[in-house]
């Protein structure tokens, strides 16, 4: 039987410290080789573009698909069976999140305040889920949309949660150790005089396609580190990393991956601008997708319901 997760038990099941470890456990099973993670494919077709990447470690095989805002997380056993289906926007919220606080403990360490640039579902994700796994670290939040801004605020204010709003982002980043840009943007907003100070660490979490990009080149160029989740992918689908390349910009041998931050094979630069970009890969999908399943499991939740695919003569008959 397969086990159906709606994103009401989903919600039930979050844990953001579990989904932490098991994001830090799944890059260093990667840098292991035991784990694999397949390059993301996508196909448009009347303007709708279908997005699947998957993975696989341990006993389990999955993959995520969305489309149009609906997201899907297919987890398998390794003998073919489908395990269990779950319905994952708020899963993927919260893995984004997590992923930024888990790259900037290894990468920069301790900080106390938080720069977060984008107040979509992503952005009102990461402010909440640093809020909790950092207390009492300082937020500055900042949206170009004033009505935007004010429904933020309010959900903040509604959750218990601090942060203090800017009229710009040179402001977020003079009163931020670290900046999480989380957002649609087709053209570059972070310049490096917001950042060119002794230390500064960014989370750059907003383009996973060429034609979009939030840092400009020159920051990339002027960065001592760049930190990425898989190199090959993410040399195709980051505009940032696309357009510092094509300008000469991009020093290559500056650019190492998380499983080696994590797995401690590299000590990240303690020093200047280092840069954690983000593109998403399935790896992180099936390892919270693993982390949920499991739990549904021992808390029974979820609703099983027969999911062959297979077709057999006797079926055929009926």
């Amino acid at each position: 039987m397969t086990l159906l997760l709606k994103e009401k038990e989903v919600i039930e099941l979050l844990d953001y410290r579990e989904i932490y470890n098991s994001l830090l456990n799944a890059f260093i099973s990667f840098e292991n080789k035991l784990a694999l993670n397949l390059e993301r494919s996508r196909i448009s077709f009347h303007g709708a573009t279908l997005t699947f990447q998957a993975a696989a470690m341990e006993k389990y095989i999955g993959y995520k698909t969305f489309i149009s805002g609906t997201h899907l997380t297919f987890l398998y056993d390794t003998s073919g069976n489908l395990l269990s289906i779950i319905e994952s926007d708020r899963l993927s919220q919260a893995r984004t999140s997590v992923l930024s606080i888990l790259a900037t403990d290894f990468i920069y360490g301790d900080f106390t305040s938080l720069g977060v640039i984008g107040l979509g579902k992503y952005g009102l994700a990461i402010v909440e889920i640093a809020n909790e796994l950092k207390k009492g670290i300082k937020i500055n939040v900042f949206t170009p949309s004033q009505q935007r801004m004010e429904k933020a605020l309010e959900v903040f204010s509604n959750e218990g949660i601090d942060v203090s709003p800017k009229n710009s982002i040179k402001k977020v980043c003079e009163e931020s150790e670290v900046i999480t840009t989380i957002t649609k943007a087709k053209d570059p907003f972070l310049k490096l005089e917001y950042v060119n100070s002794q230390r500064k660490h960014i989370n750059a979490m907003g383009s996973n396609i060429p034609e979009k990009i939030e840092i400009y080149p020159e920051v990339i160029k002027a960065s001592k580190l760049i930190v990425v989740e898989e190199l090959e992918q993410s040399l195709k689908e980051s505009g940032e990393l696309v357009i510092a390349k094509k300008m000469g910009m991009l020093d290559t041998s500056k650019i190492v991956t998380l499983s080696e931050i994590l797995s401690k094979k590299i000590n990240p630069n303690k020093e200047g601008i280092t840069i954690f970009k983000s593109v998403g890969i399935g790896l992180e999908d099936l390892a919270v997708g693993k982390l949920i399943y499991e739990k549904a499991l021992r808390k029974g939740l979820g609703t099983e319901i027969e999911v062959k695919g297979i077709w057999y003569r006797e079926l055929a008959k009926k």
